[in-house]
């Protein structure tokens, strides 16, 4: 870390919630909460002029040791405009301390090369699949708390990988899991609220299972969100990956290379590799035949929802006896 002689920071990334909360962890560094009110200005790139950004930056602290001026979405300047700025900014520290947060910047641009000579450059790229495990365990950890590891997978598969979304509903989680200290899968399948992404992979979950009820109950839920060709989409994707699942078992891969070779989070490849028994390599020529003709007749039929009704109930029938023999060879 910097310490608070710096006068220049970038805090660059798409991961919001880190972002914030580095933002927080910095003016604690340079401005007494108290001080504030009359030496903080937060502004937004697109919603002021350079000129009076400068005007800004030239002022001096009102009562305080230091001022900071925070400007969100930097990544809005055009390069002419990023240029300017740099030059600014190569004359010498401003007066007041200069806190710049972009979700991207052009890492050859002059103000990204300046900021890296003159100040302090934090990143907050997304976690990656592998990575939101620890992240889930640790701020449970803080807590004073335990989560099971299918509780974790449910809490990622139910709300998706944004670390602001997951952080409210792990604070959701800990006010129903009320003194209790482990959390477990049936406490997020409670609480935890379903984005449709999440009820769709429940959807698809459940056809690879064939659990054709869950899938249509599922798929009442989606529709009221999604259009009928995007559903189909999933549903597609899911045997595509089937299909390459088990192709590649066949060549004898071990689950990792199955794993890194389907490019999924590790959660969903054990789940592909639970249903691969279900669609033996015979029975995609089949499947993406009812997949071909569902999407017909979304596009000319007028009945979408029935279209997509009959394809996964389809999809759940107990495969025909020469097809299922050839699994076992």
């Amino acid at each position: 870390m910097a310490t608070p002689e710096h006068h220049v920071y970038l805090l660059l990334g798409e991961e919001d919630l880190l972002v914030d909360q580095a933002l927080g962890e910095l003016l604690d560094r340079l401005i007494p909460p108290a001080e504030r009110d009359l030496n903080l200005d937060v502004v937004r790139a697109d919603e002021i002029q350079l000129t009076d950004l400068i005007t800004l930056l030239d002022t001096l602290p009102f009562f305080g040791q230091r001022r900071a001026v925070i400007v969100k979405n930097a990544d809005f300047w055009k390069p002419a405009e990023q240029e300017r700025l740099a030059a600014y900014l190569e004359q010498g520290p401003p007066p007041s301390a200069f806190i710049l947060m972009a979700s991207t910047l052009d890492r050859r641009r002059k103000l990204y090369t300046t900021i890296r000579k003159v100040g302090e450059i934090q990143e907050f790229p997304r976690l990656t699949m592998r990575q939101l495990p620890a992240w889930i365990n640790e701020r449970v950890r803080r807590e004073g708390r335990q989560i099971d590891p299918d509780a974790v997978e449910a809490l990622i598969a139910l709300v998706g990988p944004g670390l602001r979304q997951l952080s409210l509903e792990l604070e959701k989680l800990f006010a129903f899991a009320e003194s209790r200290q482990r959390i477990t899968r049936a406490d997020v399948e409670a609480a935890v609220s379903r984005t449709s992404e999440s009820t769709i992979f429940m959807m698809v979950d459940a056809i690879g299972e064939r659990r054709a009820g869950d899938a249509l109950r599922a798929l009442a839920d989606i529709l009221r969100e999604e259009a009928p060709p995007y559903v189909l989409f999933m549903i597609a994707r899911q045997f595509r990956l089937l299909m390459r699942a088990s192709l590649f078992r066949a060549r004898k891969k071990t689950y990792s290379g199955i794993q890194d070779a389907l490019g999924v989070p590790p959660f969903v490849a054990r789940k592909i590799m639970e249903q691969v028994d279900n669609f033996p390599p015979g029975a995609f020529p089949g499947i993406f035949a009812r997949l071909l003709e569902a999407d017909r007749a979304i596009k000319t039929t007028g009945h979408a929802r029935l279209a997509l009704e009959t394809l996964i109930a389809s999809l759940c029938l107990p495969l025909p006896p020469a097809v299922a023999r050839g699994s076992a060879g």
